[in-house]
């Protein structure tokens, strides 16, 4: 499995850190089946993607409520694991990582209408699910895989793609034509009626050569409300505050994210995106209370204000380092992720690369 032994360069083998290619080598050494590897590897870009799937439609179907569609014992585990902080991992503040496969499942099979666009046929989902679960309780439960397992599960992810597509760049087909809507929001931020937004913007282009804009977009099942229609309250809108920075600015996801926030702003954010070192966008779901909203827009762009540095940044050069740098954050932080970059015009692109 060495760059050694194969006689070709393997970029990614060799970017890894070393004590997880010598943990991959020894545990092959001794006998731990590298088919094994290979379906853990693959159930989690398939858990991970359905997670992330869930959360953001959820959140856009119910707003600040979306949690109560998750099973009670998602909560218990949550609780019962924050008593041990020393472990606490990136997920930690998701509840979402703490559903298990079989209340995942539910939650899509219970909301199909939020999914059906996303996924497969419904009868088709429904069956590869059963199967699904299986893979996942050999897995679960260390037990050899099946020789088929590895082949059906990337053929899994390979029906997905269309769907996934979908999901992602429909979050990215931005409507800047807001100015016109009678909306809280767009009142704030795009006639800058909040005290921010009329202390900020101006001061922002000048002085840090950063831009900011304010757009929505829609989720896949959702109804197209008329041009001149409030988006606040309208179930699967989504709300964009993005800044631009130029002249090598930028900016660090960690201390963005980790900024003192309060908890009703940090809870209404959707996610936190950035397709390098030099943008980011927060997005909130449109249910969330407008006010809310209009004040954490506004926190962010006195957080992201405070934070930019100038200069070629460490970053600007090796944009894998960068999307490294911030891969164990809140799974919320989108730092080049596929909530991030994925549109109209990535297309074709492998999501799965299955």
């Amino acid at each position: 499995m060495t760059t050694e032994r194969s006689g070709k360069a393997n970029p990614e083998w060799d970017c890894l850190p070393e004590e997880v290619r010598a943990a991959l080598t020894a545990a092959w050494r001794q006998e731990v089946p590298p088919l094994a590897t290979a379906l853990y590897a693959r159930w989690w870009q398939l858990e991970t993607w359905l997670r992330s799937l869930v959360y953001m439609e959820l959140k856009t179907a119910f707003g600040p409520l979306w949690a109560s569609e998750l099973p009670p014992r998602s909560a218990k585990r949550q609780d019962s694991e924050s008593e041990i902080r020393y472990m606490a991992t990136a997920d930690a503040q998701s509840r979402l990582a703490y559903t298990d496969v079989s209340g995942l499942m539910a939650i899509i099979e219970r909301h199909w209408d939020l999914f059906k666009g996303s996924l497969i046929s419904k009868g088709v989902w429904l069956g590869r699910a059963e199967e699904l679960r299986l893979i996942r309780n050999r897995i679960g439960h260390c037990r050899r895989p099946h020789a088929d397992d590895l082949a059906r599960l990337e053929q899994t992810l390979r029906d997905l793609e269309p769907g996934a597509f979908s999901a992602l760049s429909a979050f990215n087909r931005r409507s800047r034509t807001i100015r016109d809507r009678d909306d809280a929001v767009v009142d704030a931020w795009v006639h800058r009626e909040h005290e921010a937004a009329m202390r900020l913007i101006d001061h922002a282009e000048r002085q840090y050569e950063t831009s900011f804009e304010l757009s929505c977009s829609r989720r896949p099942w959702s109804d197209r409300v008329p041009p001149t229609v409030t988006i606040s309250g309208t179930r699967g809108y989504v709300w964009h505050a993005r800044w631009y920075f130029r002249g090598h600015r930028w900016l660090d996801l960690s201390k963005f994210w980790n900024a003192d926030y309060s908890p009703e702003q940090r809870d209404a954010i959707l996610l936190v995106c950035a397709s390098g070192p030099s943008d980011i966008e927060v997005s909130f779901s449109a249910l969330e209370d407008p006010r809310v909203i209009a004040d954490a827009i506004g926190a962010c762009f006195d957080t992201v204000l405070m934070l930019l540095r100038r200069g070629v940044g460490p970053f600007h050069v090796d944009y894998q380092a960068w999307t490294r740098e911030y891969s164990n954050l809140d799974p919320r932080i989108q730092a080049g992720g596929p909530w991030a970059i994925v549109d109209a015009s990535t297309f074709p692109i492998s999501l799965f690369g299955a």
